[in-house]
């Protein structure tokens, strides 16, 4: 069959675009110094310019790319007890309120935070998106869905000048569209102009092939611009012309952090074990802005412990194999009826010099995808995935073992976070006007 460039493909999607207009390829691909990967402790950093609340925080990947773009969290919440401790334990100078949101009032959050209606720079959060997940099962009616309007009941309290949801892309088709119109909607009737784009992180400096959809309102009447989304800084391709579920291409991931340069110097691990060195001193400029004021000693590097029929499966395959190399008879019961062209992340064996898929919460599992370490036999560690998604060394997740990976696949990577909120700070200083960028989709109807 002839292939198709993705440029040709997505050409197919032209009456559906917005805001397109499309970069030439440079003549090499954008790579960064090891000071774009370091993110310092928020009490290390200089005087903030501008404010934000990070509602749904997690464990507080929005709060530390925010508190590195220049901004002063007033307050993080979150209804989790795990990441309530893991927030406060990495960055104690940060206000954290453990609470539903849907028990809070605007008011209570304004009081928390120490401001009025209308004084607040910027509210950003990533309500729960298990439901709209294409990675997951999609469901409509799933009461994680409904925390977007408990998002903008309070959002029409605080009265920021900006605000920012954060949400898997997979919203934008559930229920035809639906949810993508419900937000345009929320939006709209709070009156805020808005727009959204997927974002994909390996384009900023996470080794992941991560796609976020990212929606930015300005508030009526307030004489500042709709903001830009972050212009991409690793690889040549602009955005919304790498899109999920479709092939990139060797050429387009060119420049794009590698596993190997994200996490080459941990140290090994056995699988059921915890490991607390590191195997070399760091070997890539991602190695050594992840390393900056980190402990001696590597934390969260514990690796799941595996069945005796995994560890007999992981030893017959190859960086790049899966379950499809696997004697017949090794496969679960459930996969022996599988079609090949079915599952074929399962049981895969990760390459040293390819860039890892998304993470999730189930990333131990070798039947969620392709997390199996590239040459040891075992599901990568918690600190490996959080390396993935571009946590620094220092940032220690608390909690118990299994709400640790829960937190670490449900986080929103700092490294990206930080480049969407640098893209805000210009818009509060009056230095964008325009936003050029290419997006699938349309908020409006």
């Amino acid at each position: 069959m002839k292939s198709e460039s993705l440029l040709a493909d997505d050409e197919r999607f032209a009456g559906r675009m917005v805001g397109a207009q499309l970069r030439l390829p440079l003549v090499e691909p954008v790579r960064r110094s090891s000071t774009y990967y370091r993110l310092q402790r928020p009490e290390r950093l200089k005087a903030a310019k501008h404010t934000a609340i990070d509602l749904f925080s997690g464990a507080g990947g929005i709060s530390l790319g925010l508190a590195n773009a220049g901004f002063d969290i007033l307050l993080a919440s979150d209804i989790s007890e795990a990441c309530a401790a893991t927030h406060k334990h990495v960055m104690p100078s940060i206000p954290f309120l453990r609470a539903d949101i849907a028990r809070l009032s605007s008011s209570d959050i304004l009081r928390s935070a120490g401001i009025k209606a209308g004084e607040l720079d910027l509210l950003i959060g990533g309500p729960p998106c298990q439901g709209f997940s294409i990675i997951g099962q999609r469901e409509h009616d799933d009461p994680r869905n409904a925390m977007v309007e408990q998002f903008f009941r309070v959002a029409k309290g605080i009265k920021p000048k900006f605000i920012v949801i954060e949400n898997v892309p997979g919203l934008a088709t559930l229920h035809k569209g639906a949810f993508l119109r419900q937000i345009g909607a929320g939006f709209k009737r709070l009156g805020y102009q808005a727009h959204c784009a997927e974002l994909l992180a390996a384009q900023y400096g996470v080794p992941q092939m991560r796609w976020r959809m990212f929606f930015v309102g300005v508030r009526d009447g307030i004489n500042l611009h709709l903001p830009s989304f972050p212009t991409p800084n690793h690889g040549w391709r602009g955005i919304g012309e790498l899109v999920p579920n479709r092939t990139v291409r060797a050429e387009d991931a060119d420049g794009f952090v590698t596993l190997a340069e994200a996490i080459g110097d941990l140290g090994p691990v056995d699988a059921g074990s915890v490991g607390d060195r590191y195997a070399s001193t760091a070997q890539s400029d991602f190695q050594r802005g992840m390393r900056v004021t980190a402990e001696r000693k590597v934390q969260n590097h514990y690796a799941p412990k595996m069945s005796a029929a995994n560890l007999e499966r992981f030893s017959f395959l190859k960086p790049g194999q899966d379950w499809r190399d696997l004697p017949r008879e090794l496969l679960p019961a459930s996969m022996q009826r599988a079609l090949l062209k079915d599952h074929t992340r399962r049981f895969r064996r990760m390459t040293w010099n390819g860039v890892p898929r998304s993470i999730i919460t189930r990333f131990r599992d070798p039947k969620s995808g392709e997390y199996i370490h590239p040459d040891q036999d075992r599901t990568i560690s918690i600190r490996e995935a959080a390396r993935i998604q571009s946590f620094p060394d220092w940032f220690a997740f608390q909690g118990a073992i299994t709400s640790q990976y829960e937190q670490v696949g449900n986080a929103v990577p700092p490294l990206l976070a930080r480049e969407m909120a640098r893209e805000i700070g210009l818009a509060l200083q009056g230095r964008t006007q325009t936003a050029n960028f290419r997006s699938r989709y349309r908020m409006y109807t």
